[in-house]
C-alpha cells in the first residue's frame, strides 16, 4: 500500500529535521562570510601578492583531490552524526585561530594557509557524511521537499551571505570577522547534537566493510566512470569548478581592494 503524500510543511513540524536545516542554513552563512574575509585577511592584514592568494585559493578545494579516499573511510564510520558535529568543532576551533593570532600580532600567511587547508579537510569530511546522515534522517517519500529547503538557503546564503562577510568586515576588520563563521560552526555542532536518529538496522551494520582505503576510492571512481550520468555530471562539475576557480573570490577581492579600491562592504 503506497503512502500518502506529505504536505509541502510537514518537514517544519519534525524537530530533528528543523534543527538540521537550521545549523545548515547558518553554517552556510558563514562559510560566505569566511570566503570574503579569509582572503581580505591575506590582501589587507598580511599584503598578499597575487600568486599568494591564488595559493590560498587552490589549498581551500584541494581536498576535494581525496574526496573519493576520504568518502570510503567516512562509509566505514557506523555515526555520521558524531562525525558531523566533530567536522565542525574542529573547523570553529581551526577559523579561531586567525583572530587570535591577529589580537596577538602573530598572524602569517603560512598559518593562513594551514587554516584554509584544515577547513578545506574538514569540509570535505563533512560533505561525505552528510548523504548517509541525509538518508535516514529524512524519509525517502520527503527526499525532493527536504533537499528544495536545505538547497534554499543555500542559495539564499550566496545571494546575501558576501554581503554580509562585506559588512561585518567593514565594521569588525576581517580577522575578527572570521569569528562568525567560527560561530556558526558551533551554533551547528549544537544544534546537530540535539537531533537522535534511530540505530541502523543491523543489515547495514554489517554491511561496513573496513577495506583499505585505496582499493574503495578506485572502485568507487571506476563505479563513476562507467555510470553515463555520474560521468556526465563529473565532467560537468569539474569543468565549472576549474573556469570558477579562474576567478575567484580571492582574486576578485584582491582586485576590488587593489585597483578599485573599494571598501570591504561594496568588494564582493
Amino acid at each position: 500500500m503506497r503512502r500518502p503524500r506529505r504536505s509541502p510543511a510537514s518537514l517544519w513540524r519534525d524537530p530533528r529535521f528543523v534543527r538540521c536545516w537550521a545549523g545548515s542554513a547558518v553554517s552556510q552563512f558563514g562559510d560566505r562570510v569566511s570566503e570574503v574575509a579569509v582572503p581580505l585577511v591575506a590582501v589587507g592584514v598580511l599584503h598578499a601578492s597575487a600568486g599568494q592568494v591564488a595559493w590560498l585559493t587552490a589549498l581551500a578545494w584541494a581536498p576535494n583531490l581525496l574526496a573519493t579516499v576520504l568518502g570510503v573511510w567516512v562509509d566505514q564510520r557506523p555515526d555520521k552524526r558524531r562525525l558531523l558535529i566533530a567536522t565542525d568543532v574542529v573547523r570553529a576551533a581551526v577559523l579561531l585561530t586567525v583572530p587570535v593570532a591577529y589580537l596577538c600580532g602573530t598572524l602569517t600567511l603560512g598559518q593562513l594557509y594551514a587554516v584554509t587547508l584544515g577547513v578545506g579537510f574538514a569540509g570535505v569530511l563533512a560533505g561525505c557524511a552528510w548523504s548517509p546522515f541525509f538518508a535516514r534522517l529524512v524519509p525517502s517519500s520527503a527526499y525532493v521537499e527536504a533537499n528544495s529547503k536545505f538547497g534554499t538557503a543555500r542559495s539564499a546564503s550566496f545571494v546575501a551571505g558576501p554581503a554580509l562577510g562585506g559588512g561585518l568586515v567593514q565594521v569588525l576588520t576581517a580577522p575578527v570577522a572570521v569569528v562568525a563563521d567560527a560561530l556558526s560552526f558551533l551554533a551547528s555542532a549544537l544544534l546537530l547534537r540535539g537531533v537522535r536518529l534511530d540505530a541502523a538496522p543491523l543489515a547495514a551494520q554489517h554491511g561496513l566493510r573496513k577495506e583499505p582505503l585505496l582499493r574503495g576510492a578506485r572502485e568507487g571512481l571506476a563505479f563513476v566512470l562507467r555510470e553515463p550520468v555520474l560521468r556526465a555530471g563529473l565532467a560537468c562539475t569539474t569543468t565549472l569548478n576549474f573556469f570558477t576557480l579562474l576567478t575567484g573570490t580571492g582574486l576578485v577581492v584582491l582586485f576590488a581592494d587593489r585597483i578599485l579600491q573599494l571598501p570591504p562592504g561594496v568588494s564582493v
